[in-house]
Protein backbone atom coordinates (compact mmCIF):
# COMPACT_ATOMS: atom_id res chain seq x y z
CA UNK A 1 0.00 0.00 0.00
CA UNK A 2 1.02 3.50 -1.00
CA UNK A 3 1.75 5.21 2.65
CA UNK A 4 0.35 8.84 3.37
CA UNK A 5 2.48 11.72 3.88
CA UNK A 6 4.04 12.71 7.07
CA UNK A 7 0.88 14.65 8.11
CA UNK A 8 -0.79 12.28 10.90
CA UNK A 9 -3.87 14.99 10.76
CA UNK A 10 -4.31 14.37 6.61
CA UNK A 11 -5.31 10.69 5.75
CA UNK A 12 -6.12 9.92 1.75
CA UNK A 13 -7.52 6.84 1.33
CA UNK A 14 -8.29 5.39 -2.39
CA UNK A 15 -10.99 2.51 -1.92
CA UNK A 16 -13.39 0.97 0.84
CA UNK A 17 -10.56 -1.55 1.71
CA UNK A 18 -8.12 1.74 3.19
CA UNK A 19 -11.23 4.10 4.20
CA UNK A 20 -13.33 1.74 5.94
CA UNK A 21 -10.95 0.49 8.61
CA UNK A 22 -9.33 4.33 9.07
CA UNK A 23 -12.94 4.99 9.89
CA UNK A 24 -13.80 2.51 12.17
CA UNK A 25 -10.47 3.43 14.42
CA UNK A 26 -12.34 7.14 14.49
CA UNK A 27 -15.40 5.90 15.54
CA UNK A 28 -14.11 3.45 18.50
CA UNK A 29 -12.00 6.57 19.18
CA UNK A 30 -15.19 9.12 19.38
CA UNK A 31 -15.38 10.52 23.00
CA UNK A 32 -17.96 12.26 22.96
CA UNK A 33 -20.36 12.69 19.98
CA UNK A 34 -20.30 11.67 16.23
CA UNK A 35 -22.43 13.37 13.61
CA UNK A 36 -23.02 12.29 10.20
CA UNK A 37 -24.94 12.57 6.83
CA UNK A 38 -24.84 9.75 4.09
CA UNK A 39 -26.84 8.67 1.04
CA UNK A 40 -26.50 4.95 2.27
CA UNK A 41 -25.70 3.70 5.47
CA UNK A 42 -26.24 -0.02 6.27
CA UNK A 43 -25.45 -1.07 9.81
CA UNK A 44 -25.30 -5.10 8.34
CA UNK A 45 -21.89 -4.11 6.87
CA UNK A 46 -18.80 -5.86 7.12
CA UNK A 47 -15.92 -4.50 9.37
CA UNK A 48 -12.77 -4.52 8.25
CA UNK A 49 -10.37 -2.91 10.72
CA UNK A 50 -8.50 -5.38 13.65
CA UNK A 51 -9.90 -3.54 16.31
CA UNK A 52 -13.15 -3.36 15.46
CA UNK A 53 -13.29 -7.23 14.17
CA UNK A 54 -12.41 -7.99 18.28
CA UNK A 55 -15.69 -6.02 19.07
CA UNK A 56 -18.32 -7.53 16.38
CA UNK A 57 -18.65 -8.48 12.76
CA UNK A 58 -20.68 -5.20 11.74
CA UNK A 59 -21.30 -1.55 11.83
CA UNK A 60 -24.47 -2.94 14.11
CA UNK A 61 -21.98 -4.05 16.73
CA UNK A 62 -19.60 -1.17 16.59
CA UNK A 63 -22.50 1.45 17.34
CA UNK A 64 -23.56 -0.69 20.18
CA UNK A 65 -20.23 -0.63 21.51
CA UNK A 66 -19.48 2.95 21.30
CA UNK A 67 -23.45 4.04 22.49
CA UNK A 68 -22.20 1.57 25.21
CA UNK A 69 -19.48 4.14 26.17
CA UNK A 70 -21.74 6.84 26.35
CA UNK A 71 -21.11 8.32 22.73
CA UNK A 72 -24.01 10.77 20.89
CA UNK A 73 -24.57 9.13 17.67
CA UNK A 74 -26.79 11.17 15.06
CA UNK A 75 -26.59 9.98 11.78
CA UNK A 76 -28.80 11.07 9.10
CA UNK A 77 -29.46 9.09 5.98
CA UNK A 78 -31.18 10.43 2.52
CA UNK A 79 -34.28 9.63 1.57
CA UNK A 80 -35.84 9.20 -1.56
CA UNK A 81 -38.58 9.83 -4.08
CA UNK A 82 -40.69 6.05 -3.24
CA UNK A 83 -41.68 5.40 -6.97
CA UNK A 84 -38.27 7.10 -9.16
CA UNK A 85 -35.80 5.54 -6.44
CA UNK A 86 -37.60 2.53 -5.08
CA UNK A 87 -34.27 0.84 -4.74
CA UNK A 88 -32.61 3.61 -2.86
CA UNK A 89 -35.92 4.39 -0.72
CA UNK A 90 -35.91 0.56 0.66
CA UNK A 91 -32.06 0.82 1.51
CA UNK A 92 -32.88 3.60 3.77
CA UNK A 93 -36.06 1.69 5.29
CA UNK A 94 -33.64 -0.96 5.91
CA UNK A 95 -31.29 1.30 7.83
CA UNK A 96 -34.11 2.61 9.76
CA UNK A 97 -35.38 -0.88 10.76
CA UNK A 98 -31.68 -1.81 11.58
CA UNK A 99 -31.45 1.40 13.86
CA UNK A 100 -34.67 0.71 15.77
CA UNK A 101 -33.51 -3.15 15.99
CA UNK A 102 -29.94 -1.73 17.55
CA UNK A 103 -32.33 0.52 20.16
CA UNK A 104 -34.43 -2.48 20.92
CA UNK A 105 -31.84 -5.09 21.66
CA UNK A 106 -29.13 -3.05 23.65
CA UNK A 107 -28.69 -2.98 27.26
CA UNK A 108 -27.05 0.60 26.54
CA UNK A 109 -29.46 4.20 26.80
CA UNK A 110 -31.02 3.99 23.36
CA UNK A 111 -31.68 8.30 23.75
CA UNK A 112 -27.98 8.85 22.44
CA UNK A 113 -28.62 7.33 19.15
CA UNK A 114 -30.62 8.97 16.62
CA UNK A 115 -30.85 7.54 12.83
CA UNK A 116 -33.09 10.20 10.62
CA UNK A 117 -34.30 9.05 7.02
CA UNK A 118 -34.94 12.60 5.71
CA UNK A 119 -36.46 12.99 2.21
CA UNK A 120 -35.34 16.60 0.82
CA UNK A 121 -38.43 18.70 0.74
CA UNK A 122 -38.42 20.03 -2.82
CA UNK A 123 -40.42 18.30 -5.41
CA UNK A 124 -41.74 19.47 -8.47
CA UNK A 125 -44.48 21.80 -8.90
CA UNK A 126 -48.03 21.28 -9.96
CA UNK A 127 -47.88 21.83 -13.54
CA UNK A 128 -44.88 19.55 -14.19
CA UNK A 129 -46.28 17.33 -11.80
CA UNK A 130 -49.43 17.00 -13.87
CA UNK A 131 -47.52 16.37 -17.00
CA UNK A 132 -45.79 13.36 -15.32
CA UNK A 133 -48.66 11.90 -13.27
CA UNK A 134 -49.40 9.37 -16.04
CA UNK A 135 -46.06 8.22 -16.14
CA UNK A 136 -45.69 8.01 -12.33
CA UNK A 137 -49.10 6.32 -11.85
CA UNK A 138 -47.78 4.07 -14.59
CA UNK A 139 -44.12 3.22 -12.66
CA UNK A 140 -45.76 3.16 -9.34
CA UNK A 141 -48.16 0.25 -10.40
CA UNK A 142 -45.14 -1.60 -11.95
CA UNK A 143 -42.79 -1.29 -8.95
CA UNK A 144 -45.70 -2.51 -6.54
CA UNK A 145 -46.10 -5.61 -8.45
CA UNK A 146 -42.65 -6.26 -7.95
CA UNK A 147 -42.77 -6.48 -4.32
CA UNK A 148 -44.05 -8.73 -1.40
CA UNK A 149 -46.43 -7.28 0.90
CA UNK A 150 -43.63 -7.51 3.63
CA UNK A 151 -41.44 -5.42 1.82
CA UNK A 152 -44.36 -2.69 1.22
CA UNK A 153 -45.07 -2.98 4.44
CA UNK A 154 -41.02 -2.64 5.97
CA UNK A 155 -38.91 -1.40 3.30
CA UNK A 156 -40.99 0.45 0.35
CA UNK A 157 -42.88 2.59 3.06
CA UNK A 158 -44.76 5.33 1.31
CA UNK A 159 -44.97 3.67 -2.49
CA UNK A 160 -48.39 2.93 -1.61
CA UNK A 161 -50.32 5.04 0.71
CA UNK A 162 -53.21 5.46 -1.05
CA UNK A 163 -52.51 9.40 -2.08
CA UNK A 164 -51.99 10.48 -5.19
CA UNK A 165 -47.78 10.59 -5.59
CA UNK A 166 -45.34 13.49 -5.45
CA UNK A 167 -42.27 13.98 -7.63
CA UNK A 168 -39.33 14.76 -5.22
CA UNK A 169 -36.31 16.01 -6.98
CA UNK A 170 -33.41 16.29 -4.99
CA UNK A 171 -32.25 14.21 -2.50
CA UNK A 172 -29.16 14.67 0.13
CA UNK A 173 -25.79 12.92 -1.72
CA UNK A 174 -22.86 14.10 0.95
CA UNK A 175 -20.90 11.63 2.51
CA UNK A 176 -19.46 13.02 5.44
CA UNK A 177 -19.38 11.88 9.52
CA UNK A 178 -17.13 14.17 12.44
CA UNK A 179 -15.97 12.92 15.36
CA UNK A 180 -16.13 14.95 18.58
CA UNK A 181 -15.79 18.28 16.36
CA UNK A 182 -12.14 17.49 15.85
CA UNK A 183 -12.33 15.05 13.03
CA UNK A 184 -14.12 14.61 9.75
CA UNK A 185 -14.29 11.87 7.09
CA UNK A 186 -15.76 12.86 3.78
CA UNK A 187 -15.23 12.03 0.48
CA UNK A 188 -17.35 10.02 -1.91
CA UNK A 189 -17.47 7.14 -0.01
CA UNK A 190 -21.15 5.68 1.13
CA UNK A 191 -21.57 2.63 3.44
CA UNK A 192 -22.79 -0.93 2.14
CA UNK A 193 -20.85 -3.78 0.66
CA UNK A 194 -21.71 -2.65 -3.06
CA UNK A 195 -19.04 -0.09 -2.19
CA UNK A 196 -16.31 -2.12 -0.87
CA UNK A 197 -13.47 -2.36 -3.48
CA UNK A 198 -9.36 -2.80 -3.16
CA UNK A 199 -6.74 -0.83 -4.69
CA UNK A 200 -5.84 -3.06 -6.95
CA UNK A 201 -9.77 -3.55 -8.29
CA UNK A 202 -9.23 -7.72 -8.41
CA UNK A 203 -12.78 -8.14 -7.43
CA UNK A 204 -15.42 -9.22 -9.94
CA UNK A 205 -15.88 -5.92 -12.66
CA UNK A 206 -19.50 -5.54 -11.77
CA UNK A 207 -18.05 -5.18 -8.10
CA UNK A 208 -15.38 -2.59 -8.14
CA UNK A 209 -16.20 1.15 -7.26
CA UNK A 210 -13.04 3.49 -7.14
CA UNK A 211 -13.43 6.15 -4.54
CA UNK A 212 -11.44 8.62 -2.48
CA UNK A 213 -12.24 9.65 0.86
CA UNK A 214 -10.05 12.14 3.46
CA UNK A 215 -9.42 11.76 7.26
CA UNK A 216 -8.91 15.37 8.57
CA UNK A 217 -8.08 16.88 11.80
CA UNK A 218 -8.22 20.83 12.69
CA UNK A 219 -10.40 23.71 11.78
CA UNK A 220 -12.01 21.68 8.61
CA UNK A 221 -13.40 19.30 11.11
CA UNK A 222 -15.12 22.09 12.89
CA UNK A 223 -16.53 23.80 10.01
CA UNK A 224 -17.68 20.08 9.10
CA UNK A 225 -19.81 19.50 12.62
CA UNK A 226 -21.67 22.60 12.13
CA UNK A 227 -22.40 21.99 8.54
CA UNK A 228 -23.92 18.77 9.48
CA UNK A 229 -25.81 19.88 12.72
CA UNK A 230 -27.02 22.63 10.72
CA UNK A 231 -27.84 21.75 7.07
CA UNK A 232 -31.14 20.56 7.37
CA UNK A 233 -32.46 23.83 9.13
CA UNK A 234 -31.27 25.74 6.49
CA UNK A 235 -33.28 23.90 4.04
CA UNK A 236 -35.83 24.01 6.02
CA UNK A 237 -35.87 28.05 6.75
CA UNK A 238 -34.71 28.18 2.62
CA UNK A 239 -32.11 30.60 4.17
CA UNK A 240 -28.15 30.64 2.81
CA UNK A 241 -25.47 29.75 5.47
CA UNK A 242 -22.80 31.72 6.23
CA UNK A 243 -20.00 31.08 4.22
CA UNK A 244 -16.73 28.54 5.27
CA UNK A 245 -12.97 28.39 4.62
CA UNK A 246 -12.55 24.77 4.27
CA UNK A 247 -15.91 22.76 3.23
CA UNK A 248 -17.51 23.31 0.12
CA UNK A 249 -21.60 22.80 -0.34
CA UNK A 250 -23.58 22.30 -3.13
CA UNK A 251 -27.02 23.27 -0.85
CA UNK A 252 -31.03 23.75 -2.01
CA UNK A 253 -34.09 24.50 -0.85
CA UNK A 254 -37.95 24.57 -2.20
CA UNK A 255 -38.90 27.53 -4.12
CA UNK A 256 -41.17 30.01 -3.01
CA UNK A 257 -43.63 29.80 -5.67
CA UNK A 258 -42.97 26.10 -7.11
CA UNK A 259 -45.71 26.03 -9.48
CA UNK A 260 -43.81 25.73 -12.89
CA UNK A 261 -40.86 24.35 -11.59
CA UNK A 262 -39.45 21.13 -11.51
CA UNK A 263 -36.24 22.12 -9.76
CA UNK A 264 -35.25 23.51 -6.19
CA UNK A 265 -34.12 27.21 -5.20
CA UNK A 266 -30.21 26.90 -5.38
CA UNK A 267 -28.86 28.43 -1.88
CA UNK A 268 -25.43 27.54 -2.45
CA UNK A 269 -23.10 26.33 -4.97
CA UNK A 270 -19.86 26.38 -3.93
CA UNK A 271 -18.51 23.56 -5.56
CA UNK A 272 -19.01 24.62 -9.07
CA UNK A 273 -17.64 27.98 -7.83
CA UNK A 274 -14.31 26.44 -6.65
CA UNK A 275 -14.44 24.38 -10.04
CA UNK A 276 -14.62 27.42 -12.45
CA UNK A 277 -12.13 29.36 -10.02
CA UNK A 278 -9.14 26.73 -10.37
CA UNK A 279 -9.92 26.55 -13.87
CA UNK A 280 -9.32 30.28 -14.02
CA UNK A 281 -6.46 29.81 -12.17
CA UNK A 282 -4.38 26.89 -13.47
CA UNK A 283 -1.60 27.45 -15.16
CA UNK A 284 -0.35 24.12 -16.19
CA UNK A 285 -2.71 21.16 -15.24
CA UNK A 286 -6.46 20.81 -14.61
CA UNK A 287 -6.32 17.15 -13.11
CA UNK A 288 -10.21 15.50 -12.83
CA UNK A 289 -11.55 12.29 -11.50
CA UNK A 290 -15.46 12.22 -11.66
CA UNK A 291 -18.07 9.59 -12.00
CA UNK A 292 -20.04 12.00 -14.11
CA UNK A 293 -18.90 14.80 -16.59
CA UNK A 294 -22.29 16.14 -17.49
CA UNK A 295 -22.45 20.01 -16.85
CA UNK A 296 -22.14 21.71 -20.00
CA UNK A 297 -22.26 24.84 -18.74
CA UNK A 298 -18.90 23.82 -16.75
CA UNK A 299 -17.16 22.14 -19.45
CA UNK A 300 -17.91 25.76 -21.32
CA UNK A 301 -15.91 27.10 -18.69
CA UNK A 302 -13.11 24.61 -18.90
CA UNK A 303 -13.41 25.05 -22.67
CA UNK A 304 -12.81 28.70 -22.55
CA UNK A 305 -9.30 28.11 -20.50
CA UNK A 306 -8.36 26.17 -23.19
CA UNK A 307 -8.68 28.16 -25.51
CA UNK A 308 -7.34 31.05 -23.78
CA UNK A 309 -3.94 29.27 -22.63
CA UNK A 310 -1.94 27.39 -24.98
CA UNK A 311 0.14 26.07 -22.26
CA UNK A 312 -3.23 24.40 -20.18
CA UNK A 313 -3.09 20.78 -20.06
CA UNK A 314 -6.13 18.66 -18.72
CA UNK A 315 -6.20 14.82 -17.44
CA UNK A 316 -10.08 13.75 -17.00
CA UNK A 317 -10.62 9.99 -15.53
CA UNK A 318 -13.97 8.83 -16.13
CA UNK A 319 -15.75 5.75 -16.21
CA UNK A 320 -16.39 3.66 -18.92
CA UNK A 321 -20.16 3.85 -18.58
CA UNK A 322 -22.52 4.63 -16.07
CA UNK A 323 -22.96 1.80 -13.53
CA UNK A 324 -26.51 1.92 -14.06
CA UNK A 325 -26.07 1.25 -18.04
CA UNK A 326 -23.15 -0.84 -17.64
CA UNK A 327 -24.73 -3.38 -15.73
CA UNK A 328 -28.12 -3.43 -15.93
CA UNK A 329 -30.44 -4.39 -18.83
CA UNK A 330 -32.59 -1.49 -18.59
CA UNK A 331 -31.22 1.79 -19.76
CA UNK A 332 -33.67 4.29 -18.61
CA UNK A 333 -34.21 7.47 -20.23
CA UNK A 334 -32.62 10.02 -17.54
CA UNK A 335 -29.22 7.65 -18.46
CA UNK A 336 -29.70 7.70 -22.15
CA UNK A 337 -29.93 11.67 -21.82
CA UNK A 338 -26.72 11.51 -19.31
CA UNK A 339 -24.39 9.82 -21.59
CA UNK A 340 -25.66 12.16 -24.85
CA UNK A 341 -25.32 15.23 -22.36
CA UNK A 342 -21.67 13.87 -21.39
CA UNK A 343 -20.60 13.49 -24.79
CA UNK A 344 -21.59 16.90 -25.09
CA UNK A 345 -19.64 18.03 -22.37
CA UNK A 346 -16.42 15.76 -23.73
CA UNK A 347 -16.61 17.08 -27.08
CA UNK A 348 -16.72 20.52 -26.18
CA UNK A 349 -13.06 20.52 -23.54
CA UNK A 350 -11.66 18.16 -26.68
CA UNK A 351 -12.31 20.84 -29.38
CA UNK A 352 -10.90 23.37 -27.21
CA UNK A 353 -7.76 21.43 -25.86
CA UNK A 354 -7.04 19.08 -28.87
CA UNK A 355 -3.90 16.91 -27.97
CA UNK A 356 -3.50 19.02 -24.50
CA UNK A 357 -6.11 17.26 -23.04
CA UNK A 358 -6.38 13.38 -22.00
CA UNK A 359 -9.57 11.69 -21.43
CA UNK A 360 -9.38 8.12 -19.79
CA UNK A 361 -10.65 5.12 -18.05
CA UNK A 362 -9.25 2.48 -15.89
CA UNK A 363 -9.86 -1.58 -17.20
CA UNK A 364 -9.03 -4.53 -14.89
CA UNK A 365 -5.51 -5.93 -16.42
CA UNK A 366 -7.01 -8.88 -17.71
CA UNK A 367 -8.95 -10.17 -20.92
CA UNK A 368 -12.64 -10.24 -20.29
CA UNK A 369 -14.30 -13.61 -21.34
CA UNK A 370 -16.37 -11.89 -24.32
CA UNK A 371 -16.53 -8.57 -25.63
CA UNK A 372 -19.51 -6.52 -24.54
CA UNK A 373 -20.59 -3.41 -23.01
CA UNK A 374 -18.92 -3.67 -19.87
CA UNK A 375 -15.52 -3.90 -21.46
CA UNK A 376 -13.36 -0.99 -23.36
CA UNK A 377 -9.90 -2.35 -25.03
CA UNK A 378 -10.66 -5.93 -24.36
CA UNK A 379 -10.67 -5.64 -20.85
CA UNK A 380 -13.68 -5.26 -17.97
CA UNK A 381 -14.06 -1.76 -16.78
CA UNK A 382 -13.24 -0.33 -13.28
CA UNK A 383 -16.50 1.70 -12.24
CA UNK A 384 -14.90 5.43 -11.28
CA UNK A 385 -16.85 6.75 -8.04
CA UNK A 386 -13.99 9.45 -7.35
CA UNK A 387 -14.58 13.45 -7.05
CA UNK A 388 -11.69 15.13 -7.26
CA UNK A 389 -9.86 18.30 -8.57
CA UNK A 390 -6.19 18.97 -8.35
CA UNK A 391 -4.75 22.27 -9.56
CA UNK A 392 -1.37 22.28 -10.10
CA UNK A 393 0.17 22.20 -7.04
CA UNK A 394 -1.88 25.26 -5.50
CA UNK A 395 -5.38 23.84 -4.97
CA UNK A 396 -7.19 20.56 -4.47
CA UNK A 397 -11.48 19.45 -3.58
CA UNK A 398 -12.58 16.27 -2.36
CA UNK A 399 -16.00 15.39 -1.54
CA UNK A 400 -19.37 14.05 -2.73
CA UNK A 401 -20.17 15.76 -6.04
CA UNK A 402 -19.67 14.84 -9.30
CA UNK A 403 -19.11 17.32 -12.25
CA UNK A 404 -23.33 16.80 -13.29
CA UNK A 405 -25.76 19.96 -12.47
CA UNK A 406 -27.92 17.72 -10.15
CA UNK A 407 -24.46 17.62 -7.63
CA UNK A 408 -23.70 20.83 -8.63
CA UNK A 409 -26.95 22.91 -8.11
CA UNK A 410 -29.29 20.53 -6.86
CA UNK A 411 -28.53 17.70 -4.23
CA UNK A 412 -26.78 18.49 -0.95
CA UNK A 413 -22.81 17.98 -1.12
CA UNK A 414 -20.02 18.36 0.86
CA UNK A 415 -16.43 18.77 0.31
CA UNK A 416 -13.00 19.95 1.42
CA UNK A 417 -10.84 22.53 0.14
CA UNK A 418 -6.91 21.78 0.19
CA UNK A 419 -4.85 24.45 0.04
CA UNK A 420 -1.50 23.41 1.92
CA UNK A 421 1.46 22.54 -0.58
CA UNK A 422 2.23 19.47 1.68
CA UNK A 423 -1.55 18.20 1.56
CA UNK A 424 -1.92 19.27 -2.18
CA UNK A 425 1.76 16.83 -2.98
CA UNK A 426 0.20 13.64 -0.46
CA UNK A 427 -3.30 13.83 -2.33
CA UNK A 428 -1.22 14.38 -5.77
CA UNK A 429 1.01 10.90 -4.75
CA UNK A 430 -2.14 9.18 -3.48
CA UNK A 431 -4.11 9.33 -6.82
CA UNK A 432 -1.34 9.08 -9.11
CA UNK A 433 0.33 6.31 -8.03
CA UNK A 434 -3.35 4.26 -7.90
CA UNK A 435 -3.32 4.09 -11.16
CA UNK A 436 0.05 2.86 -12.16
CA UNK A 437 1.72 -0.05 -11.57
CA UNK A 438 5.31 0.77 -10.80
CA UNK A 439 6.66 3.65 -9.23
CA UNK A 440 6.70 6.83 -11.38
CA UNK A 441 9.19 8.85 -12.48
CA UNK A 442 9.40 12.07 -11.05
CA UNK A 443 8.42 13.79 -14.50
CA UNK A 444 5.32 11.53 -14.13
CA UNK A 445 4.58 13.41 -10.84
CA UNK A 446 5.09 16.53 -11.45
CA UNK A 447 2.12 19.00 -12.98
CA UNK A 448 4.07 20.94 -15.04
CA UNK A 449 5.84 18.10 -16.86
CA UNK A 450 3.60 14.67 -16.59
CA UNK A 451 1.25 15.17 -19.19
CA UNK A 452 3.07 13.81 -22.10
CA UNK A 453 4.21 10.91 -20.03
CA UNK A 454 0.70 9.71 -19.08
CA UNK A 455 -0.87 10.24 -22.92
CA UNK A 456 1.89 8.20 -23.87
CA UNK A 457 1.69 5.86 -21.82
CA UNK A 458 -2.09 5.54 -21.82
CA UNK A 459 -1.87 5.41 -25.41
CA UNK A 460 -0.09 2.76 -24.72
CA UNK A 461 -1.95 0.79 -22.88
CA UNK A 462 -5.07 0.82 -24.93
CA UNK A 463 -3.66 -1.68 -27.23
CA UNK A 464 -1.58 -3.67 -25.51
CA UNK A 465 -2.32 -6.81 -24.33
CA UNK A 466 -3.16 -6.89 -19.98
CA UNK A 467 -0.20 -8.57 -18.98
CA UNK A 468 1.95 -5.85 -20.78
CA UNK A 469 0.30 -2.53 -19.58
CA UNK A 470 2.19 0.04 -17.71
CA UNK A 471 -1.31 0.61 -15.53
CA UNK A 472 -5.22 0.46 -15.11
CA UNK A 473 -6.17 3.27 -17.84
CA UNK A 474 -6.74 3.42 -21.30
CA UNK A 475 -8.35 5.95 -23.97
CA UNK A 476 -11.88 6.52 -22.93
CA UNK A 477 -14.81 6.28 -25.96
CA UNK A 478 -16.88 8.53 -24.89
CA UNK A 479 -19.08 7.42 -28.08
CA UNK A 480 -19.86 4.20 -27.15
CA UNK A 481 -23.93 3.02 -26.70
CA UNK A 482 -24.13 6.08 -29.22
CA UNK A 483 -27.35 4.44 -30.77
CA UNK A 484 -29.07 4.66 -26.95
CA UNK A 485 -28.36 8.48 -26.18
CA UNK A 486 -31.50 10.65 -25.85
CA UNK A 487 -31.36 14.23 -26.12
CA UNK A 488 -34.33 15.60 -24.47
CA UNK A 489 -34.85 19.58 -25.79
CA UNK A 490 -35.95 21.86 -23.09
CA UNK A 491 -35.31 19.85 -20.31
CA UNK A 492 -33.08 21.01 -17.57
CA UNK A 493 -29.72 19.06 -17.55
CA UNK A 494 -29.70 19.26 -14.11
CA UNK A 495 -32.16 16.33 -13.62
CA UNK A 496 -29.14 13.71 -14.28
Amino acid sequence: MIQNGDDPDFQVMITAQEAWPVFERAVLAAKSHIWGSFRIFDLATQLRSPEAREIGETWFDLLEHVLCRGVRIHITVSDFDPIFATELHRLTWRTVRQAAALAEVSDCSIHNLRVTPHLHPAKAGRLPWLAFLPAVLRRRSKRLMALSDDQKLREAVRLDNGALPELHTTSHHQKIAVIDDEVVYVGGLDLNERRYDTPQHDRIAAHTWSDVQLLVRGPEAIEAAHHVKTFLTSIDACRKPAPMKYIRRTLSAPRPTQLPYVSPKTLLHEIEEDHVRAFKRAKDMVYIETQYFRARGLARRLAKEGRRRPDLHAILILPGLPDEVAYSSDIGVDARYGMSLQHDAIEMVRDSFGDRIIVATPVQPRFAARDTIQTLSGSPLIHVHNKILVQDDSFALVGSANLNGRSLYWDTEAAVRITRPERIQTLRERLMAHWWFEDLPPEARAHDTMFPWWSKKIAENSVMTPENRHGFLVQHDSAQLRDTWLNLPGVTENIV
